[in-house]
């Protein structure tokens, strides 16, 4: 009997379950106050517990209770550690420098002038080893927009402590490690999609995939298989602990190191550390002659490990998402199982016995099969649905049987991948064999993925801490009936409940705002008006680059912003870095009116979205100077066409931009000049506004004095990014000094938000 079964009757709690609970809880609340209060808060954690263990012999809840105190102060002092941490990059920012150090090809491990991770960023691509460079340390990015990627805290959760943008290399001597030499039988003979996706989902490398492949696969709801996870070590530890069974007890040390190895090898991800983590405790129980450990202690210990060795990654997605699926797989799997008619469902991952095997028949064999697998994979979405859709504005709908066919044919992937990385060693030709076999899986797994991101998805966008709350009580619900502690009737309750208190609470919106979007070298602005009524000016775009702004910068910020679809979207001119985005966004948003310049046939930008148009069904207008669009509730918002005229435009270009004046209640709020200059400012006749969205990213040929004195604008924005054409030019900059305007950049401050509200 174990030891955690032995005590259930006296209501027994494991220690690590109470520790797991206050190590969480102690990281989050230092991660989510100011420097230095998470210590106060551990030393009165730590005061807690030692009084409540005082108390001489405790009972079970005293004792968890004291136990968590502890962990939570642990947890929270282990968190203010990790922020305490020196900045060795500091000194060299902004600077060119000559860097020394070794590349593994995903980080930069400097020695000189100072030891640090740096992440690497080249016009041309480095192989792996020893490095001499010289380069400009520069800060990573952090959260530009809403909804978008704050890459500086995924780096510095890393430990890498800034981007090094490399002038030259001095000197590269290539060296192949342990990882790069397998990566070259993992993807011996195989087509570059392929490869990428081997070596993804065999050893986390992740840079040969190509976009395509990654939002097909985070659409159809496939994209744990692109990870390294607990599904992959798993798969990987049965196949070595199969192949070494042969050597019976003995193969549990060689099973132990094979898992050291392992997170040596790929790093120390935040799954692949919760797997290993619980591996080796399993197996040490085994070897030690403590016996089987029960899944949940070996849950909560991993998590304990692991926060002990990295704190920062509680606030990592991956991290939440790997413990949620293994939360949800030990809760809900057996129970929907069992309703599915699979009556002896195993609810314990550590248990790689499948019990049932009397099954008689094939096909009962593949019923109780489906059965589990559909259970395992809704089980394992189930905590996570409110986080997945509050990151990515969409639940897939067909998911789970997705998964049904695509956790099977990855479970085959990766042993091959990681057979032909063996054998590759010894003779690449013999790894191209064993990629014979594994080429018709990739490609099925690949039109798996293409298939399942055609399906419907499910729309929740903009889920906030209250949703979330609410969500995980509906999950607690379900958990407590599946385990007969709660009523049906009771659960009916909570998820009404549930359902209707973020909507009673109301709109997270804030009041009527602006948004000015990063969109690099472009423009995209959003109007958002009370009661869902939005207004998108351009979506911005990348001229010569296949990064796409709509789908990856405006789309998640309307979906953050609560976007569901828009009543106008304005193309002020059919430049790419004001529309391209618009191709991708029109698809994906549902659109009352598309609102255009004068057509002009000989820019074949314009033709395809006027096309695109077409074939979605949408509501075309040309603008013309005079026209009001009439928005919001009962017309509280106007937005006047001052430019262009009607009639085909003199050259087209620039100068035919769509300009446009908002008024909110009244009042003039914003002037969006587009890219129109002087020229068009010349034959506005304008009052004074409130902000002025400075023309053309701030070109020399815009802004000019007469314009500022006629509307003498409280505030001036400009949508710039890194450019070659000197935007936004000095000139522009000493005027707007000049005449007093404060000036916002979107490349300075990223989004910019101004509050729609009528001054006295």
């Amino acid at each position: 009997m174990s030891p955690q079964a032995a005590g259930r009757g006296n209501g027994f709690v494991p220690w690590s379950v109470p520790a797991a609970g206050g190590m969480v809880l102690g990281v989050a609340c230092s991660g989510g106050v100011a420097a230095g209060t998470g210590v106060a808060l551990a030393l009165t954690a730590a005061v807690a517990a030692a009084l409540l263990a005082a108390r001489g012999r405790a009972a079970h809840w005293r004792a968890s209770a004291a136990m968590a105190l502890v962990a939570f102060a642990v947890g929270a002092i282990r968190h203010e550690l990790w922020e305490a941490r020196p900045d060795p990059v500091r000194p060299y920012l902004e600077q060119e420098t000559r860097w020394v150090g070794s590349y593994d090809g995903e980080w930069f491990s400097a020695t000189e002038p100072v030891a640090t991770r740096l992440a690497l960023v080249s016009r041309e691509p480095l192989q792996p080893g020893a490095l001499r460079l010289t380069g400009t340390a520069r800060r990573a990015p952090g959260k530009r927009n809403p909804g978008g990627f704050d890459y500086a805290a995924y780096l510095a959760r890393r430990g890498v402590s800034a981007q090094l943008f490399v002038a030259n290399v001095l000197e590269a001597r290539p060296r192949s490690g342990a990882r790069q030499r397998l990566a070259r039988g993992v993807a011996a003979g195989l087509p570059a999609e392929v490869a990428g996706l081997q070596l993804a989902m065999t050893l986390g490398l992740r840079d040969d995939l190509t976009s395509e492949d990654r939002d097909a696969f985070r659409r159809s709801g496939l994209a744990h298989v692109l990870a390294l996870s607990g599904l992959h070590f798993g798969v990987l530890l049965a196949a070595a602990g199969r192949a070494l069974k042969p050597l019976g007890r003995r193969r549990r040390p060689v099973l132990l190191a094979l898992i050291v190895g392992f997170v040596v090898l790929v790093g120390p991800t935040p799954s692949v550390v919760r797997a290993a983590a619980m591996a080796l405790a399993s197996l040490l129980a085994l070897t030690s002659g403590v016996g089987r450990l029960e899944a949940w202690p070996v849950l909560a210990l991993s998590a304990c490990v692991s926060l002990l060795l990295q704190p920062q990654m509680l606030f990592d997605l991956s991290f939440q998402l790997s413990y949620m699926a293994l939360l949800g797989l030990l809760a809900f799997s057996g129970p929907i199982a069992r309703a599915l008619g699979v009556r002896d469902a195993v609810t314990d991952p550590l248990r790689p016995d499948l019990p049932g095997a009397g099954t008689r028949g094939a096909r009962g064999r593949l019923r109780r099969y489906g059965a589990l697998a559909l259970g395992a994979s809704i089980a394992a979405q189930l905590p996570s649905l409110s986080l997945v859709a509050g990151t990515f504005g969409s639940v897939p709908a067909f998911s789970p049987l997705v998964n049904l066919i695509g956790v099977p044919l990855s479970a085959l992937l990766v042993p091959l991948g990681f057979l032909a990385g063996l054998v590759g060693l010894a003779w690449e030709p013999l790894a191209a064999g064993v990629n014979a076999i594994v080429l018709p899986i990739a490609r099925g797994l690949i039109a798996l993925a293409d298939l399942g991101a055609r399906l419907p998805v499910i729309g929740w966008p903009h889920v906030e801490w209250l949703g979330h709350l609410c969500w995980a009580a509906f999950v607690v619900a379900l958990w407590l009936a599946a385990r007969r502690r709660l009523r049906p009737s009771r659960v009916l309750l909570v998820t009404l409940v549930a359902a209707v208190v973020p909507t009673a609470a109301g709109s997270a919106r804030p009041p009527p705002d602006v948004w000015f979007l990063d969109v690099g070298q472009g423009d995209a602005t959003l109007i958002r008006l009370r009661g869902g009524y939005d207004v998108l000016i351009d979506g911005g775009g990348t001229p010569f680059s296949d990064f796409d702004v709509g789908e990856r910068v405006v789309l998640p910020a309307l979906r953050a912003l609560g976007v569901r679809d828009l009543d106008a979207v304005i193309a002020t001119h059919p430049d790419a870095d004001h529309v391209e985005g618009l191709l991708s966004l029109l698809r994906d948003v549902p659109v009352g009116t598309l609102v255009t310049g004068p057509p002009t046939p000989t820019i074949p930008l314009d033709t395809r979205v006027r096309d695109l148009a077409a074939e979605l069904g949408l509501d075309v207008h040309v603008a013309v100077r005079g026209e009001t669009l009439v928005l919001g509730r009962s017309g509280e918002a106007r937005l006047e066409i001052l430019h262009p005229p009607a009639g085909p435009p003199e050259e087209p270009g620039n100068e035919a931009s769509v300009v446009t004046l908002l008024r909110y209640r009244g009042q003039p709020v914003l002037l969006a000049m587009a890219d129109a200059g002087m020229v068009t400012e010349d034959e506005l006749a304008l009052g004074r506004i409130h902000t002025l969205k400075v023309g053309h990213h701030g070109s020399r040929y815009s802004t000019s004095d007469e314009l500022l004195v006629a509307t003498r604008p409280s505030l001036a924005v400009i949508s710039v990014g890194e450019n070659r054409y000197g935007h936004p030019h000095p000139t522009v900059l000493a005027r707007l000094r000049e005449h007093g305007v404060p000036v916002i950049t979107t490349l300075s401050s990223g989004a910019v938000r101004l509050a729609l509200k009528v001054t006295p």
